[in-house]
């Protein structure tokens, strides 16, 4: 158990955390701010704008603790503040242990320990966070957005991705355009001319998003059960072609590194034999050594990947608890969009038709993308010129 409490709860006499009436509901007003698209620095504005105490000034008014307290300003957050707390895995009403480590006995340096070091004890205290709106905005912060020249950030920005190279899309936009004309072009492209534009207007980008959205709130709330089948499904397959994909290339590794063995082996012997100079021998032992070694780390990650799959459940129930939120969603705003939508991938504009068509793939959070049948996808390709 952590020495203090954090923010957000305090000790009980027998020393578990109890939810603090005071600052639990700040604690969900920064995470469902994050929700809604806005960054550490704006919400640290936001809550001095709506003069919220900060963490140090509720520690000095409970117990005269000075040490982050500032009289002249007790409402300043700092964005570091809200960002350990948008990363503080104990408002899911669990307890981690051993994320940080010493070097030595002898060092008071302290170094962060991966993941798979961590102990994990679930359901020690009340949780003040849903795991649905934790997985969203640690998502959220894995794909960090910054503000146009104007200070703004686009609606789409940090979720939109070029479908050929994968770099994600830039939002053009300056004083001299109209919201008209604001737009998301590759940013391979824009820096580097390493790809095509995929050029695509942002209230186009925004009507398929919301029609896409639209479409698949609708299907869950004509036949949910009908819904779970396909969802679950399209997942199954997905999963099995990655699956596949992850189980050639490992077993082409693995010949590899059997081959680079004999290959080794020889090596050795001809050394021993005097056909091989000892400069000659350790120059090419060196270099088959070293691609062996990088070729078992793949490896190790692609059993991974392999075991991962296999036992991977999609969290249908999870995409279902936000879609309950919302009846018939007219309006597609940052809160609503960062709920639902993990990524955006923009397709290059075709024109074969004699038209300028676009297509869109939607991925929503915790289930992926939907792609029903022909009618359904329709929504995600339409004239955009």
């Amino acid at each position: 158990m952590a020495v203090n409490a954090p923010y957000g709860y305090i000790k009980g006499e027998d020393g578990h955390l109890l939810v603090d009436e005071e600052t639990a509901p700040v604690v969900e007003l920064i995470f469902q701010l994050c929700v809604e698209g806005n960054g550490p620095g704006k919400i640290a504005r936001m809550l001095k704008e709506r003069e919220i105490p900060t963490p140090g000034t509720i520690t000095f008014q409970r117990t005269g603790q000075t040490s982050r307290y500032f009289p002249d300003d007790p409402c300043r957050w700092n964005p570091a503040t809200v960002l350990s707390i948008l990363g503080q895995d104990a408002y899911l009403g669990r307890t981690t242990n051993f994320k940080t480590t010493k070097l030595s006995y002898k060092s008071k340096k302290t170094v962060i320990n991966s993941p798979d070091k961590w102990a994990v004890f679930e359901g020690t205290h009340e949780a003040i966070i849903d795991k649905e709106t934790w997985e969203i905005v640690q998502k959220s912060r894995e794909h960090r957005r910054r503000p146009t020249k104007m200070g703004e950030m686009g609606l789409f920005s940090g979720l939109a991705y070029c479908a050929d190279c994968g770099a994600k899309l830039y939002h053009h936009r300056s004083i001299t355009l109209t919201k008209e004309q604001e737009s998301y072009i590759c940013s391979n492209y824009q820096s580097r001319k390493k790809c095509t534009a995929h050029y695509i207007r942002a209230v186009v980008l925004e009507q398929l998003v919301l029609q896409n959205l639209q479409r698949v709130v609708a299907y869950d709330q004509e036949d949910e059960n009908e819904f779970v089948r396909r969802v679950m499904e399209n997942k199954t397959a997905v999963q099995r072609a990655e699956q596949e994909q992850a189980k050639r290339k490992l077993e082409k590794q693995e010949r590899r590194i059997s081959e680079l063995d004999r290959i080794i082996q020889q090596l050795y012997e001809d050394r021993v034999s005097g056909a091989l100079s000892a400069e000659r021998f350790a120059k090419l032992s060196g270099g088959y050594e070293k691609e062996q070694e990088e070729l078992k780390q793949s490896a190790k990650e692609l059993q991974a990947i392999v075991n991962t799959i296999e036992t991977q459940a999609v969290n249908v129930q999870s995409f279902l608890k936000i879609v309950r939120k919302y009846t018939a969603p007219t309006e597609l705003t940052p809160a609503l969009l960062r709920e639902f939508v993990e990524k955006i991938v923009v397709h290059a504009p075709d024109k074969s038709s004699g038209h300028r068509t676009q297509r869109i793939d939607v991925h929503y959070n915790f289930i992926g993308e939907i792609d029903f049948s022909p009618e359904y996808s329709q929504v995600s390709r339409q004239t955009t010129a």
